[in-house]
């Protein structure tokens, strides 16, 4: 039994899951044939013609690509309500942003995090070379596909000539933590000198996971030290608090980044021909086995923490509404007799603790497309029981068995469905991983 999806639309692309929110609006996957991007709806302004009109005539490795802007075009909600949307389109960049890799997974090695370092110089050097300024540089607006570093958001770039075309600017834009101390003091600025002072904080945390500083203004107590020059009592204090012990080149090389007078800051040539920057750095094929093992530590901290919240949510619906829930997937259509509701709670409980996704669906429907999808995640269905709803995916990579049992129970609420994931035989990480991709296969069910 095939069921057709029904997505929200607009112009030309099927709109899918929401990726990500910002100041300026939502950020959804959307689909273009079999192509995938990333749709930033964003409301009709001066800003938005602008970010158009910058972006559109750059190309670089390291930038992401807009791909098209859609200035109010109709909006057609999965209800079939419409409204009226302004849209830019970039590639979508589906390894996900740095923020989430340095705050889930730590700090990186040196060596990855200078390979990541370059990629953010090289695509400074081509913005700069093209008379920009991107002005908002963080780890939110650094995102990877394939192994690349990719600068996202030119909503406040702009031209580093100034209005007055005397090469500086005034406008109090970016972000608190990445702000250059000049800005912060509402002096007028240099906007390639901010730009790299910013890349030396996303450097600091690249190798720390830390922010080195709050607020880079003499009132923060930290920063303080690098606007007196104590550079020796700044490096004292972060190894104090936990950070590794660096090389003196590598201390040297942040203290000229993050310096407190712009003058004192290194250009970008002078970066690039200093001995840190020098050193070894990794290559493509190993940075995308690096970041794919970060996103199953992602992926299994994300579904662990969801876990949990399912297992609180189900403790509070049990206890403060009167759900006479049932145990075993017949329920759904024999009406078989009801469990006394506290031995229900009891084994319903102990059951959410594995199971996840509850879909508002016919069971049938669900374990079709189990069945039907089970070549995106495994070689074979090595079990499987209509009856109870149950089923085994078995596949072997490396020579390595996995199995997975996936078992349909009723879920929470009436006329909802969860599902039951079981670990039979393989890597936890795996099971992890193969657990999220049937989760996100179903979720496209509507």
């Amino acid at each position: 039994m095939e069921i057709e999806k029904q997505f929200a639309q607009y112009a030309h692309y099927t709109v899918k899951q929401t990726l990500g929110k910002g100041a300026q609006g939502k950020v959804k996957l959307g689909i273009e044939g079999d192509k995938e991007v990333a749709l930033k709806f964003v409301q009709f302004s001066k800003d938005m013609e602008k970010e158009m009109e910058i972006h559109k005539g750059l190309n670089h490795t390291n930038l992401i690509k807009l791909l098209n802007c859609h200035v109010n075009e109709e909006y057609t909600k999965r209800s079939g309500k419409k409204e009226i949307k302004s849209c830019l389109v970039y590639d979508y960049m589906k390894d996900g942003e740095l923020y989430d890799y340095l705050s889930q997974t730590g700090a990186f090695k040196e060596e990855t995090a200078r390979t990541f370092f370059h990629q953010l110089i090289n695509v400074l050097t081509y913005l700069h070379g093209q008379g920009l300024a991107h002005r908002d540089l963080k780890p939110e607006n650094i995102l990877f596909k394939d192994g690349q570093l990719k600068v996202s958001d030119l909503g406040f770039a702009t031209f580093v000539g100034g209005h007055q075309g005397d090469g500086v600017l005034a406008s109090f834009k970016g972000t608190i933590s990445y702000m250059a101390p000049e800005i912060l003091a509402r002096q007028k600025y240099v906007g390639q000198s901010v730009d790299i002072f910013a890349a030396g904080i996303i450097l600091f945390l690249m190798m720390t996971a830390q922010l080195p500083f709050k607020q880079a203004n003499a009132k923060d107590q930290i920063y303080n030290l690098i606007c007196t020059n104590r550079f020796d009592q700044f490096w004292a204090y972060k190894e104090k608090s936990g950070i590794p012990r660096f090389s003196n080149e590598f201390k040297t090389f942040i203290n000229s980044l993050l310096a407190f007078d712009p003058l004192q800051r290194p250009t970008l040539s002078e970066i690039i021909s200093t001995s840190w920057y020098q050193g070894p750095t990794i290559s493509n094929e190993i940075i995308i086995k690096l970041l794919n093992a970060r996103k199953l530590k992602i992926q299994a901290q994300q579904d662990k923490e969801n876990l949990l919240k399912l297992l609180e949510k189900q403790k509070k619906q049990a206890a403060n509404q009167n759900y006479q829930l049932t145990v075993g997937i017949g329920n759904f259509k024999r009406g078989e007799e009801e469990i006394p509701i506290d031995i229900t709670i009891k084994r319903e409980l102990k059951r959410f603790k594995q199971t996840d996704v509850f879909l508002p669906f016919e069971p049938n429907l669900i374990f079709i497309k189990l069945i039907e999808n089970m070549g995106q995640f495994a070689n074979k269905i090595s079990y499987v029981n209509d009856q109870k709803y149950k089923l085994h995916y078995w596949f072997l990579q490396n020579n390595e068995e996995f199995e997975m049992a996936i078992q349909l129970v009723q879920g929470p609420i009436e006329q909802t469905v969860g599902l039951d994931f079981e670990l039979i035989k393989g890597s936890r990480l795996e099971f992890y991983q193969k657990k999220q991709q049937v989760e996100d296969m179903l979720l496209q069910i509507e």
